[in-house]
């Protein structure tokens, strides 16, 4: 045994408030105080599962002492023989970062996106044959079937809209896209409205989140067939601003994954090479390879240098320039210069 270990093992283990975090909580604070790399590593042999109980954990500790994680720290080498670094890097963003780097963008937003087990008379909706949930919601009004189906899984969801009508469809769909945060009150008259007495559905208190763009671009992505033909042209006509934002959020820069070969070589003749190097920044591994393997091997070598000298960027810009590539890619396809595969081979734009 070292002399590290053995001046480590003396340090009692304290601290005023680690004893109140879970094991969970204590995981999320010590990976977001490792090396990026490092943590990045590690995040990469997580399953789906361990990670949403790390997101949660992320979302419940907003500030911890730095008495608290140094005790961690110490608890850590009692256990791994070894010190860990002391400086935490950021809380819920940094991790989702750390995980896009890891998984890449789309299954994290995936994930990130992803509600909770419902639970009350939510979740007792949720679980109905879709022909029997429509029976309930016939004749309530499209802003309650929105804050409702907001609240399911986005497959659960799009069962029940794609047996509505095309009209009401959109209704719901506009809805639940303008939502962002419902007042629990309003969520607590629709509970009653269903079910009367009932368990509260634990969520952050004032308001909760229960829709926005990205949740109906999700249920969106999930029709099929007659349920979605001329949807977003019957959405177009009542509100094009809103429907606008739908089809940016139902195609991100890692869905160019789904070009063939020939068509990604047409859409980066057409993109400038700084713009496509700060794009591939927060890039799944899958997404860089499928831009390297489309390129000459002399063009690829120089993107992957370029991209190990790059130093630190604003996240913003990353995006701004992914978002540019992205509107390109969707210019090039209405021109039927290029084809792009659908999440479930649906039309979306």
């Amino acid at each position: 045994m070292t002399s590290n270990a053995l001046n480590v093992r003396a340090i009692p283990v304290q601290g005023p408030d680690i004893q109140d975090l879970t094991g969970a909580q204590k995981g999320f604070l010590l990976l977001i105080s490792l090396d990026e790399a490092v943590a990045t590593r590690i995040l990469g042999y997580l399953s789906d599962e361990e990670l949403k109980v790390l997101r949660k954990a992320s979302e419940e500790v907003r500030e911890v002492s730095s008495s608290t994680l140094l005790a961690l720290h110490r608890e850590f080498a009692l256990r791994a023989n070894e010190g860990a670094p002391t400086a935490l890097k950021g809380g819920s963003a940094y991790l989702k970062r750390l995980a896009g780097k890891a998984f890449g963008e789309g299954r994290v937003n995936q994930l990130w996106n992803q509600k909770d087990e419902a639970r009350g008379v939510v979740g007792e909706l949720e679980r109905l044959e879709p022909s029997a949930l429509l029976g309930i919601l016939e004749d309530e009004s499209p802003q309650t079937v929105a804050v409702i189906l907001a609240q399911f899984e986005a497959t659960k969801a799009a069962e029940a809209l794609a047996q509505m009508t095309k009209e009401r469809r959109g209704q719901v769909l506009f809805r639940m896209a303008k939502l962002e945060a419902v007042p629990e009150s309003s969520i607590r008259e629709i509970e009653e409205e269903f079910a009367g007495e009932l368990k509260a559905l634990q969520t952050e208190q004032g308001r909760r989140k229960v829709g926005g763009v990205d949740a109906a671009a999700a249920v969106m992505k999930r029709l099929k067939g007659p349920a979605l033909d001329g949807l977003l042209d019957a959405m177009q006509d009542v509100d094009a601003a809103m429907t606008d934002q739908i089809k940016r959020a139902l195609f991100t820069f890692e869905d160019l994954s789904r070009i063939s070969g020939r068509g990604i070589q047409t859409l980066l003749k057409e993109i400038a090479t700084d713009q496509l190097l700060l794009s591939l920044r927060t890039a799944s591994d899958d997404m860089r390879e499928k831009i390297f393997g489309n390129v000459s091997s002399r063009a690829a070598a120089m993107l992957r240098e370029e991209l190990e000298m790059m130093g630190p960027v604003r996240l913003s810009d990353v995006e701004t320039a992914q978002r540019a590539i992205v509107e390109r890619a969707l210019q090039l396809e209405a021109e039927g210069q290029i084809q792009i595969e659908r999440e479930g081979s649906g039309d979306f734009v």
